[in-house]
């Protein structure tokens, strides 16, 4: 929330609650007064506070002066193109990757005076998945077991995909396996047969073996910009990698006079015959993007999501990244239940755009059928987190620069020219 919305809280908890207190003590005899004051200075205390709550979580003006989301950036927006933000449309005709494509600075935007609200954190167990507001923003990550043209032609299967993707403002997907390059302009089209505006970017075909993978991104363009031409794959150099990640920068559109919450997503899929050597070196494949986000757009939000293959006792020294946050951390994100593979990391000092709420949508509740039929949707369920929709200041921006003693990531900027994107809307 921003400051305005706090100082509105404030007000309302406040405004002639005392004052009610004191009548309120005061109708009673003077004789009994003293053992009824403690009493009625509980109740009030707790109104009060219910009342900061809930207009705090209703946002107070901030709310009733947001427009609904539209197709078209709000006015007073024109200026993106001018702050080097990627043309939600660009790279399409020739999909050229441009790491030094980025989207709005969001340093620019840290000498306005904000405050984020973070609820508690949520208690142990699965959480519905938030309604999207214009205040919020639903980020997902779903590995859908190998997504290709048996999938997105079975029309019980691609419903339930679409129905999960229709959530979420951006979904990282994992295991894109077609080998028939229309699938996901197919899958595209059927989640926006109902007025949506979706659109996806495709990384190249990842693999040691011959069944090679895909990273995706789709998001909803009404409320995220992005572009295959701010997108990249990192560059191995070492081979320590069986699929290397695909990198996507985002921002919301927000209302003139907010700031948009920038982003960088980094899609991973460890190869689970080789996570024990992949996931020791997982840390320092973070640490160089973050450090190239920082030093090409200036961006301090990054997030690390997808199919680790290891629930986060096994992080190892992923897990002793300062200042390191998974969203996951007892919920089975398996279809079965029985393991956690998935997540969602980050740095919780820069990224305070979150709110605290994650979770695993179980497809089994969530649409009510057996794992048997969920299974054919995917063996993962997808997993989400909950951001703010405007950006949040912070004291914690540039990332840990590299010690003398530690060595230079064996990771370099990207695979030039070959993330994709969905045809022009």
């Amino acid at each position: 929330m921003i400051a305005q919305s706090d100082a509105c809280s404030e007000r309302s908890s406040r405004m002639g609650l005392y004052a009610y207190f004191r009548r309120g003590v005061q109708a009673f005899p003077a004789s009994v007064q003293p053992r009824v004051q403690p009493r009625v200075h509980r109740w009030f205390s707790a109104i009060g506070l219910l009342l900061f709550s809930l207009v705090s979580f209703l946002g107070c003006d901030f709310v009733d002066s947001l427009p609904p989301a539209s197709g078209l950036l709000p006015q007073g927006q024109a200026g993106y193109s001018q702050a080097g933000v990627a043309n939600p449309q660009a790279g399409y005709a020739n999909g050229q990757g441009n790491p030094n494509e980025v989207l709005p600075d969001s340093s620019a935007s840290r000498s306005l005076q904000r405050t984020s609200f973070r609820p508690t954190e949520s208690a142990t167990g699965p959480l519905p998945v938030p309604k999207r507001t214009p205040q919020n923003t639903l980020i997902a990550s779903f590995n859908i077991q190998a997504f290709g043209e048996k999938k997105v032609s079975d029309p019980v299967v691609v419903q339930r995909i679409v129905a999960i993707l229709r959530l979420f403002d951006v979904t990282a997907i994992q295991e894109v396996r077609a080998m028939e390059q229309t699938v996901l302009p197919r899958l595209i089209q059927l989640v926006n047969a109902e007025g949506a505006r979706y659109d996806f970017i495709l990384g190249p075909r990842l693999g040691r073996s011959n069944s090679k993978e895909q990273y995706c991104y789709i998001y909803d363009t009404t409320r995220i910009l992005s572009s295959p031409s701010a997108s990249y794959t990192v560059n191995d150099t070492a081979d320590l990698l069986h699929r290397e990640p695909l990198v996507g920068r985002f921002a919301t559109r927000v209302p003139p006079g907010y700031p948009p919450f920038t982003f960088s997503l980094m899609n991973i899929h460890t190869d689970p015959g080789e996570v024990k050597q992949e996931l020791p070196v997982m840390h320092t494949v973070l640490r160089a993007v973050r450090e190239y986000e920082w030093a090409t757009a200036r961006e301090d939000d990054v997030m690390m999501m997808g199919d680790l293959n290891a629930a986060p006792s096994k992080f190892g020294n992923l897990a002793q990244v300062p200042g390191i946050y998974w969203v996951i951390n007892d919920q089975p994100t398996n279809t079965r239940r029985t393991e956690i593979y998935d997540n969602i990391l980050f740095d919780r000092g820069p990224t305070n755009e979150f709110i605290g709420r994650a979770g695993v949508l179980e497809m089994t509740k969530i649409f009510g059928i057996s794992v048997d039929e969920a299974l054919k949707v995917s063996d993962h369920n997808p997993i989400w987190a909950e951001f703010t929709s405007v950006e949040q200041p912070s004291p914690y921006s540039t990332p840990p620069a590299y010690s003398n003693n530690q060595t230079a990531p064996a990771f370099t900027t990207q695979v030039p020219g070959q993330a994709v994107g969905g045809p022009t809307r």
